[in-house]
């Protein structure tokens, strides 16, 4: 009993100690909002209020990030050039402070395999500059986004302060945003189908740019690059013209080859049906057979024969008679 008790226990031991299926670092990335809570859970912690999420400010943080992911590279410059400033005005973000400086806002960026949430607040929290961007009273308002490529993830942060009104400042700006800096809030980028040959193409529409194509089809900028013969670090396209995102492999059809059924056979009747012609075994039993021919010919025969018998002897009887008398 005492082996038997024994060796239960270390089958249950082994299956306790047996590692679980392992998962991909893309599986511990955090939610957004995971990333604003870890934020105001540091601000609590330092008596600061806590920020307020912002939809504009989540919308600029997101599309960061997501450049970020299609581009591979952790950057505060966003598509066509354009800075923190640019991409919140541009977004309609009423932001405070001196426009031409920048106005009041920051932006925190990261991006590693595996990171989650609280591991980029711990790596912010490395320096001043994003302390700050954290713990800075003045700020209201804060938006995140959390961007995914492969196993590395990308975390973007960006908190303001709005204006008191919460209208936009009239301002000019000097270097006024291009296409590629607004195209990301304004045309949606149709997923297209892969042709029959595995190729998928895409139109090119009017206000896309390479990276926001890049990210809606899973893929990296530089891939699109090499397949359509682009220039390294070329971000050149037109509305109109056509991209080849991906080649994919093809199966090679399978002609189904022909099913033999067995034949189907009628259901016969159960009256037979009128005849159309003289029965042939009607004939058969109106006319004697071979056998019967034969038989019936030798009666006729005998008959004959007896009555030409007959007939001799009373011809001879009736000339014997003659004779005598």
């Amino acid at each position: 009993m005492k082996k038997l008790s024994l060796l239960l226990l270390l089958v249950l031991s082994a299956l306790w100690l047996q590692p679980g299926a392992p998962v991909s670092a893309a599986q511990l990335a955090s939610s957004p909002s995971e990333l604003i809570a870890a934020v105001n859970a540091l601000r609590a912690s330092r008596g600061v209020a806590p920020l307020v999420p912002h939809p504009i400010l989540m919308q600029t943080a997101q599309a960061q990030a997501d450049f970020m992911a299609a581009t591979g590279m952790i950057t505060h410059t966003g598509p066509g050039g354009s800075s923190l400033t640019q991409r919140l005005l541009a977004a309609g973000y009423p932001l405070a402070g001196d426009l031409s400086l920048g106005g009041i806002r920051a932006e925190n960026i990261i991006g590693g395999p595996g990171l989650t949430a609280a591991q980029a607040v711990q790596a912010w929290m490395g320096d001043a500059p994003h302390q700050n961007t954290m713990l800075n009273p003045s700020y209201q308002h804060i938006g995140a986004g959390v961007s995914k490529n492969g196993e590395t993830i990308y975390y973007v942060i960006d908190c303001a302060m709005p204006t008191g009104s919460g209208q936009q400042q009239p301002y000019t700006p000097e270097a006024p945003l291009g296409e590629a800096g607004i195209s990301q809030y304004i045309v949606p980028v149709t997923i297209n189908t892969p042709n029959p040959d595995g190729s998928i193409i895409h139109e090119v529409q009017y206000g896309q740019s390479l990276w926001s194509i890049a990210i809606a089809y899973d893929t990296k900028i530089d891939r699109i690059r090499q397949l359509n013969n682009l220039a390294p670090g070329s971000t050149d396209i037109y509305p109109g013209q056509k991209l080849l995102i991906d080649r994919l492999p093809t199966l090679i059809p399978v002609t189904p080859s022909a099913t033999l059924l067995p034949p189907t056979v009628a259901p016969s009747p159960t009256s037979s049906p009128e005849p159309t012609g003289t029965p042939t075994a009607t004939l058969q039993a109106a006319l004697p057979s071979g056998s019967d021919q034969t038989g019936a010919g030798a009666v006729i025969l005998i008959i004959f024969l007896a009555l030409a018998v007959t007939g001799s002897i009373a011809w001879l009887s009736m000339r014997r008679e003659a004779v005598n008398g």
